[in-house]
């Protein structure tokens, strides 16, 4: 990690402005670090820029700099440095945007195993999470951990970690959770936010998928699906189907989730496992990836094919 983090300390010198990005349908480790590199950068005074392909899920718009994530980049932007955080592949960062025609050097900080070191640097370890990576940077870096800070890389944990419920937690990510907390999170009010709200539309949409949820013969596989005239009706935003696929893999028995949703003309799929079972090679064979027991993937087509 010292290597990485002094390669890209001489990477920002003489820079002046830089873009992060990160991955379509950002969770709470993508905008996590996103925002607290964002502030590594700020502190350096780089003019720094946010981009994302898919708005900020709602539950995450309270953390600190949210508003400055954007949708689009001009044209006419070029930056010194791009850097590319939780995403195994640039394509992750989506086709909205071509990261290597508007930075002149890439950094990818990702923390996936099936990454593909696309960068011109590549901060790449097996972590809890990126936020844990863009931790070891700032304190490479000797910047001093605020509260605004503490709260995006707090975030970043314990989305990834599942509130330190999933076996990706090690004592690491207690020793910089810890830290963090001096530095000022309050623990009960970022856990209320991110994991006991619900919208209306999210917790009709979660009782239609549950009630529908189909198990393979041996009960050890389930799954259930979402639909976009179900979005219709219940009024339901992509964010509020966050959780539902880890509700299927708590049920006794099954060892395999499988979420699918319907998105115009493609499907979304999200896969999570228990025990031994490595989801992320069959994520793979739809063109997908992710991590051992929680992995994505996107197919064209309708629920219907």
């Amino acid at each position: 990690m010292k290597n990485s983090c002094r390669e890209i300390k001489n990477a920002l010198k003489g820079a002046r402005s830089a873009i992060i990005a990160t991955h379509v349908d950002p969770d709470g480790d993508a905008i996590g670090s996103m925002l607290a590199l964002g502030m590594i950068l700020e502190h350096l005074e780089l003019e720094t820029h946010y981009y994302a392909a898919d708005s900020v899920p709602r539950i995450y718009r309270f953390l600190p700099g949210s508003e400055k994530i954007k949708r689009a980049v001009t044209d006419f932007h070029h930056f010194d440095v791009g850097f590319v955080v939780d995403a195994s592949d640039i394509s992750r960062v989506g086709d909205k945007i071509e990261l290597r025609k508007i930075a002149a050097r890439i950094v990818n900080i990702d923390h996936h195993p099936d990454n593909t070191q696309f960068g011109d640097i590549n901060c790449v370890r097996r972590s809890s999470c990126v936020g844990e990576l863009i931790y070891d940077l700032a304190k490479f870096l000797k910047i001093k951990l605020d509260k605004p800070m503490a709260d995006c890389l707090y975030t970043s944990i314990i989305t990834d970690t599942g509130n330190f419920r999933y076996d990706n937690t090690n004592a690491k990510t207690f020793l910089i959770a810890s830290e963090l907390i001096k530095a000022g999170v309050n623990t009960a009010e970022l856990t209320t936010r991110i994991y006991d709200t619900k919208s209306v539309p999210g917790v009709r949409i979660s009782a239609q998928a549950l009630s529908n949820i189909k198990f393979s013969e041996d009960r050890k596989v389930a799954w259930t699906a979402v639909s976009e005239e179900m979005m219709a009706e219940t009024r339901a935003k992509p964010e509020d189907l966050v959780g539902i696929v880890d509700s299927i893999r708590s049920i006794e028995g099954v060892e395999v989730a499988v979420f699918f949703r319907e998105e115009k003309d493609k499907v979304k799929i999200n896969f999570r496992s228990k025990n031994k079972i490595n989801v992320s090679e069959i994520a793979r064979r739809f063109n997908g990836g992710g991590h051992f027991k929680a992995s994505g993937a996107v197919v064209a087509g309708q629920l219907a094919e």
